[in-house]
């Protein structure tokens, strides 16, 4: 895929003139960054638009959606991204806020915001073949819901508004989070969490072995995400499609090849995963198996290839005695569970045996392990932007031959 005719607006505001000001964050900053990287996505940046704070008025907003619309031709890829107060006036439309905006009545909105119907209208006038819009709205600090805003103001951003800007083929609208809930930033986040999540998909987390990024596969990616971080929110995904476009170039250093980490000698598995009992976890979990086969890698897992039936002690016993590495998920959530302590404790009796390492503990939340686990070289994997790196680290030790396994005593 050519990225010379792709296109973006890339907005941000969080320091509001006229309305309670939102968490302080880089979104739009990261966002026009990640596209313009010819290490990443590789838009051209002069093809990039990045309005942030004072430059994001109403006017200005306006204006750079249709020189979008000017230079966005059919065979285009265009992309509009949104981070700020959303939301709807009760009884009437949504709106998007700009940095002079005012919510004190329905026609300050209509004078100093831009309505659903406006926006509709100038992506309407975008004749790209495939456009993609991302509004991350509706933020909340911390993880507190929003605040009251004004009684007849909903920060929110309704269903019925997505729907009307996605109409049109080859139409993708993304949102932070339902119409029902809240698009959170974690206290001291550089990014919303749906943000952080979305770069850290164009930066690879969400490839194809084809080199590309397509948008179905980054919504997936940043919404199995989120949701794994923080369930209560929910994005959303609103399109009118006859394929999974791609929306970018996917970074060759983030893809290893696809070349089996076949397991040497009588391993049966690359490795063996273990994570805590909680739904948390276990959403993680599923996202970074997915990650490891794509690669090659021969998983297993308790759940997936324990034998029904069977003593849950010798089935623990055979996966982690059939696996090269042991993997054990670190979180705070991870000691409770004593099954998962075990498969550990296994694993490094047996490379204590054998002269081998079979453990590589990976640390995905900030947490106390103990010191057989803290003694052990780990994969750092809490940002989600060292995912890809770290599988890739991962595959290259699996691709190197092991010492022999010494004959049974």
């Amino acid at each position: 895929m050519s990225l010379t005719n792709a296109h973006a607006v890339v907005i941000g505001v969080s320091q509001y003139r006229r309305v309670r000001p939102l968490p302080s964050v880089a979104d739009a900053e990261g966002m026009a960054g990640v596209l313009r990287d010819p290490g990443a996505c590789g838009y051209d940046p002069a093809n990039v638009v990045l309005l942030q704070e004072s430059d994001a008025t109403r006017d200005q907003i306006l204006d750079e959606l249709d020189r979008l619309a000017h230079r966005a031709g059919p065979d285009a890829t265009a992309l509009v991204y949104f981070s700020g107060h959303g939301g709807s006036w009760s009884g009437g439309d949504s709106y998007l806020m700009p940095i002079e905006g005012e919510w004190g009545s329905q026609d300050r909105l209509d004078a100093t915001a831009i309505s659903g119907r406006l926006l509709g209208d100038k992506l309407a006038a975008i004749r790209a073949e495939r456009l993609t819009v991302i509004l991350d709205c509706c933020h909340a600090a911390g993880l507190a819901q929003p605040r009251d805003i004004h009684a007849t103001w909903v920060p929110r951003i309704d269903d019925s508004a997505l729907d009307r800007l996605a109409a049109g083929r080859g139409r993708v609208v993304m949102a932070a989070a339902r119409s029902d809930g809240a698009a959170h930033v974690l206290a001291g986040a550089r990014h919303g969490l749906f943000t952080e999540h979305l770069i850290a998909g164009l930066r690879g987390a969400a490839g194809g072995s084809d080199g590309l990024i397509h948008v179905l596969d980054l919504y997936h990616h940043v919404q199995r995400n989120v949701i794994a971080r923080f369930p209560e929110q929910r994005p959303v995904l609103k399109a009118e499609l006859e394929d999974n476009y791609a929306v970018a170039r996917c970074p060759s250093a983030a893809r290893p090849a696809l070349t089996t980490a076949a397991a040497p000698g009588d391993f049966v598995y690359d490795v063996l995963l273990v994570y805590a009992p909680d739904e948390r976890d276990r959403a993680w979990a599923r996202v970074f198996l997915q990650l490891l086969e794509e690669r090659g890698v021969k998983v297993c897992t308790e759940d997936l290839d324990a034998e029904l039936g069977s003593h849950r002690l010798i089935e623990l016993e055979r996966l982690v005695s059939t696996s090269r590495f042991t993997l054990p998920v670190l979180t705070p959530r991870f000691s409770a569970g004593r099954f998962q302590e075990l498969q550990t404790v296994l694993a490094q009796q047996l490379g204590v045996e054998d002269g081998i390492a079979r453990l590589i503990p990976v640390v995905r939340e900030p947490c106390e392990a103990r010191l057989g686990l803290r003694s052990l070289v780990h994969l750092e994997m809490i940002r989600d932007e060292t995912v890809v790196p770290g599988i890739a680290r991962l595959v290259r030790t699996l691709r190197r031959q092991p010492a022999p396994r010494p004959p049974p005593r």
